[in-house]
């Protein structure tokens, strides 16, 4: 009897994230501020379930660090409806929302479509000011802004990061991933491991980050994965060319996870790479968009920063 009434009280704990993520989508604040307390209660009681069940992982409750109040309102009013869809933010970019599930786990997920040849990308990189990503928006005034890669205590990248031309740290090798963007705006994403990096005066902006998730559309098997749930930010090339940022926000998926779902997914992804994720992971939209953005818990040193061209 207790399994099935704190199950019932799982099940009313996922509605009531839906519905919390709806009014929080549509600008209704208070319902949201509302729904937000309700979820933490329930999840409370949803925690019983995994103590008595160890193959299901803890719950994350997404907290959303942001309500747009003049988000343009989706063509209907139910978050099921809405899912998936693409909306158009500026030239050249558009992002979707939508719920995903890996291995049985569910995610949701903002990602972000970027069109190459409209769009601006542009890496920073300052150890000395690290920000959350919220603040790195603000401060460089892009339209899109995601957190980069890997980083250690005195916030210094642990690999190559390429800033305006400008070379800092050293590339990893026979490992991990890269996206680079040439003096054209032509991005690209390389598995470092068949393609190590080599100093190319044409590369003016690139991250690196690992492991590499999806290569030629499959997903990678036998990188290192430990089985840890975390909030993740990936970078992709779907088949058009088209860049694609994006993160999760519960919690709840593994590397592999996020590798299988972006391989198998409508997304038709061809490349992607893991940046660094945790209290690390961030992608902030300029407003009135804020309401789809997630904010780093922590500081971080490098961003990608993304703005039209026109």
């Amino acid at each position: 009897m207790v399994l099935k009434s704190v199950t019932l009280t799982c099940r009313l704990f996922w509605a009531t994230v839906r519905a919390v993520l709806a009014a929080c989508l549509s600008g209704r604040q208070l319902l949201c501020r509302a729904g937000l307390v309700l979820g933490l209660l329930l999840s409370s009681a949803c925690g019983a379930d995994v103590a008595l069940q160890p193959a299901v992982s803890t719950m994350v409750v997404p907290v959303p660090v942001a309500v747009a109040t003049h988000t343009p309102p989706p063509p209907t009013s139910t978050l099921a409806a809405r899912s998936g869809q693409w909306y158009a933010v500026a030239d050249g970019i558009e992002y979707t929302m939508l719920e995903a599930a890996a291995e049985g786990r569910r995610e949701w997920m903002t990602v972000v479509r970027l069109r190459p040849h409209l769009v601006r990308f542009r890496v920073w990189y300052e150890p000395q000011k690290p920000l959350r990503v919220r603040q790195w928006q603000q401060r460089t005034g892009a339209v899109v802004v995601v957190n980069g890669g890997f980083f250690d205590e005195r916030y210094r990248a642990t690999a190559l990061v390429i800033a305006d031309g400008v070379v800092f740290g050293r590339s990893y090798r026979g490992f991990g991933g890269m996206f680079a963007v040439r003096d054209d705006g032509t991005p690209s994403i390389v598995w470092l491991r068949e393609q190590g990096y080599r100093a190319n005066p044409r590369i003016v902006q690139a991250v690196q980050g690992f492991p590499m998730l999806v290569q030629d559309g499959k997903a990678i098997k036998g990188f290192e994965d430990v089985g840890r749930q975390s909030r993740r930010t990936f970078v992709a090339l779907d088949r058009q060319g088209n860049v694609l940022l994006g993160v999760t926000y519960l919690a709840q998926w593994t590397l592999t996870d996020l590798a299988v779902y972006l391989a198998r997914s409508s997304f038709d992804v061809q490349q992607a790479v893991n940046l660094d994720g945790g209290g690390s992971s961030g992608l902030w939209l300029r407003s009135p968009f804020e309401g789809v953005s997630m904010d780093s818990l922590d500081p971080v040193p490098a961003v990608i920063a993304v703005t039209p061209i026109k």
